[in-house]
């Protein structure tokens, strides 16, 4: 019987493994078509979170029904459910809409904001406009780039939707915040790495919501870059 159960469950985890596998992707702005570089590409369901190169590609571990979420300084984020329209494609193409005040349609005269604060209040002030009488946006089969993106039809009740729609939106903030503290520009600066050189390096050691959160200067974070470049060069 023991046999048994330890059979199953080695089964259960080669299927599980099995199910899983590397795909590639292009991630653009959805007006100019232009690639999105060192934007973060998250899987939601194993919290593995990867970053796009100069040419806006990346690769991630993903499986049928998991949910890819795309985040990127300026721009509105988006989502897709992994679904059979996608295992059918070797690349997937995806695009994310930049935000009004990265595209020089809004004024900002609210002086000592940060880029993140600026960016955070239009997607929150879109998110809000979009839940209002719950009424929630679904995949968009074509993903426009619109904004957040989530598929609903696995809740039935309309408080556990909306509060799961807050998780949702909150857990992309963060993803937000981290690409805005740790970017290309400041990583460059105090590492002197380029090309893909970066990417892997802002990839490999991406730091932590909370350490950040803990660590607010850009001195704490050229520190947290000159340690994890000893390890870096040390392999």
């Amino acid at each position: 019987m023991k046999y048994a159960i330890c059979t199953l469950l080695l089964f259960a985890t080669l299927s599980l493994h099995a199910q899983k596998k590397e795909r590639w992707g292009y991630l653009r702005d959805s007006v100019t078509n232009e690639p999105i570089a060192l934007a973060s590409v998250t899987n939601t369901n194993t919290g593995k979170t990867v970053v796009t190169n100069a040419s806006g590609r990346f690769r991630i571990d993903v499986a049928e029904n998991h949910v890819l979420s795309f985040a990127a300084v300026g721009y509105f984020f988006d989502t897709i459910h992994f679904n059979k329209q996608y295992l059918l494609q070797d690349t997937i193409a995806l695009y994310l809409a930049p935000l009004a005040h990265s595209l020089g349609n809004v004024t900002v005269t609210t002086k000592g904001m940060s880029r993140y604060q600026l960016d955070s209040m239009e997607r929150r002030a879109e998110f809000l406009q979009s839940t209002v009488g719950y009424k929630i946006p679904t995949f968009s089969q074509a993903n426009s780039g619109a904004g957040i993106a989530l598929n609903l039809d696995r809740f039935s009740k309309r408080e556990k939707t909306k509060r799961r729609a807050f998780d949702f939106f909150e857990s992309n903030e963060v993803q937000a915040y981290i690409n805005y503290r740790f970017s290309p520009e400041i990583v460059a600066k105090y590492s002197n790495l380029k090309g893909d050189a970066l990417r892997d390096f802002m990839q490999q050691y991406r730091p932590t919501n909370a350490w950040l959160r803990s660590n607010t200067s850009e001195v704490d974070i050229m520190y947290y870059i000159n340690d994890k470049l000893k390890i870096y060069h040390g392999k």
